[in-house]
This record gives C-alpha cells, sequence and structure tokens, in this order.
C-alpha cells in the first residue's frame, strides 16, 4: 500500500499534466463547427489508414485465389475483344467510341458493412486518383456491387446493392423484360426484383443483368440469378428474389466505371423534364 502510494505521489504532476491535456484537447476540439470539421476530417483518415493496414494483411493471403481469378478474367476479356474486332466492320473507330463511353480505375474495399439498412463500402482510391461520385462499382468479373456517393482525396465510399436509398433497373437476360431492383432487408445474399411484368418469361436460374437506365452500370453488369418467382398481390406483376452474383461480405478487388455519357443524357432528361 505505501509503495502504491509512493507512486502515486511520484507520478502526480504527469498524471494531472495528461488529464488537463485530454480535457483541454477536447475542449478545443468542440469549440467551434472548423475545429469540430478538422479533427473529423484527421480522424477519418487515421481510420481509413487504419483500416487499409488491417485490410492489406488479409488481402495478403487472399492474393493467390485474387491472381487465378484476374488471369481467368483477362484470358475471357481477351477472347471478347478477339470476338468483337471480328464483328467490327471499322475496327479503329468503332474500338474508340467503345472505349471512350467509360472509363475504368481499379481499387480495394477496406471496409465494407452488410448487416444494416443502408450498407456502404469504403475503397482506397479517392479524387486524386480520379474517383468521382455517380462511379459504378464492380467486382472483376464484371458483377454489380454499388455507387460511388462521395470521395475524399485518397478515400471513397459507396452505397451497395445492400442500401434501402438504391434503386436500379434490371433486365431478364433471356426475354428483355425490365424489373426494379431494390434492398428489402434480410439475407445479405439475397436482394428484391419488382415490377417485373406478370407476362414475362421469368423462371429460376435466369440471370439479371443492369439495363442501363440508371447510367451507372454497364448493360452487362451481372446483377445475379433468380432464385424464387412469386406473383404479387395485385396479380398483374412479379416479385422475384435474386442471389447476388457479387458476394458483398468477401470483396477485395473492385472495378469502378466512369460513364462519360451520363451528364449528357441526363441533362437532355431533365430539359425534357421541363
Amino acid at each position: 500500500m505505501q509503495k502504491l502510494i509512493y507512486f502515486i505521489r511520484k507520478t502526480s504532476v504527469a498524471i494531472v499534466f495528461i488529464i488537463v491535456e485530454i480535457i483541454a484537447i477536447r475542449m478545443y476540439a468542440y469549440s467551434t463547427p472548423y475545429t469540430q470539421a478538422r479533427i473529423l476530417v484527421w480522424s477519418n483518415a487515421v481510420v481509413g489508414r487504419i483500416y487499409g493496414t488491417f485490410a492489406g494483411v488479409s488481402n495478403y493471403f487472399a492474393l493467390r485465389k485474387e491472381n487465378r481469378e484476374l488471369t481467368e478474367h483477362i484470358a475471357h476479356l481477351e477472347n471478347h475483344i478477339r470476338n468483337l474486332e471480328a464483328l467490327l466492320p471499322n475496327k479503329e473507330v468503332a474500338a474508340s467510341e467503345v472505349l471512350r463511353h467509360y472509363d475504368y480505375l481499379t481499387g480495394r474495399v477496406i471496409a465494407s458493412t452488410t448487416n444494416r439498412a443502408r450498407n456502404f463500402i469504403t475503397i482506397d482510391k479517392g479524387y486524386s486518383d480520379g474517383v468521382s461520385a455517380d462511379m459504378a462499382v464492380m467486382t472483376p468479373d464484371g458483377n454489380a456491387v454499388g455507387v460511388v456517393v462521395d470521395c475524399s482525396e485518397n478515400f471513397a465510399v459507396a452505397k451497395t446493392l445492400l442500401n434501402a436509398d438504391m434503386r436500379i433497373s434490371g433486365v431478364l437476360s433471356g426475354d428483355g423484360s425490365h424489373g426494379a431492383v431494390v434492398w428489402r432487408g434480410g439475407d445479405a445474399g439475397v436482394i428484391d426484383f419488382e415490377e417485373l411484368s406478370k407476362y414475362a418469361s421469368v423462371k429460376e436460374g435466369d440471370v439479371v443483368c443492369a439495363a442501363g437506365f440508371s447510367h451507372y452500370f454497364p448493360r452487362e453488369a451481372v446483377i445475379g440469378n433468380i432464385e424464387k418467382v412469386a406473383l404479387a398481390e395485385n396479380g398483374t406483376s412479379y416479385n422475384c428474389k435474386i442471389r447476388l452474383a457479387a458476394d458483398m461480405g468477401r470483396l477485395y478487388n473492385v472495378v469502378l466505371v466512369r460513364n462519360n455519357h451520363s451528364g449528357e443524357a441526363k441533362a437532355l432528361e431533365e430539359k425534357a423534364k421541363k
């Protein structure tokens, strides 16, 4: 007991100094909106780097699998390019038009959620890397993930398909029927496909892709496969369940896609509405 008292007496000045410093920093942090904003920016940067460190360690052990998947994807793209070249009458002009339509960037997911009503992912690329809001996020093998909603200099945040505020148009790859893809909660691997015409030729296992109406995802982006088909209460449409192609809980490498024509299309649509 005497040793404890002696230790407290010996270090009391240092302990009081630390306590006073903590109180002073806290008072300064909440003194003005500017200081609050600066502290928030600093803390986000620190948290982002911590997430990045942990993500880097976990991703290191997944490199072998990812390299195999990327190699397979490269081979698939090479075959796809050769098929396109065989079909294009003017290869140079047509290929350049396709390339100008979309810009592609790569990134790595360093944080994500799947158990909330509104789920997001954090990506280790920001506006200094060319990332901007409204860019689509996809897996390397072409599966839809989400859309970028905000970015800082070095990081970006995207809402995923598992977000109540996310609503995109989907199309059945078989007969071309359209519906709305929305998140109603529940299983993180399943999403709803609603407003599909009752005359649509739909069955379990059918592939659903992005329709391209939202100007985010390329039309060929895969959303998933039909897992369950049920007639809606109104009797005029189907409400289906889609098993997502992208595993939202195991996202590592992602591709960010910018539609270079989306601004022009949106402006024309707004003008037509007026």
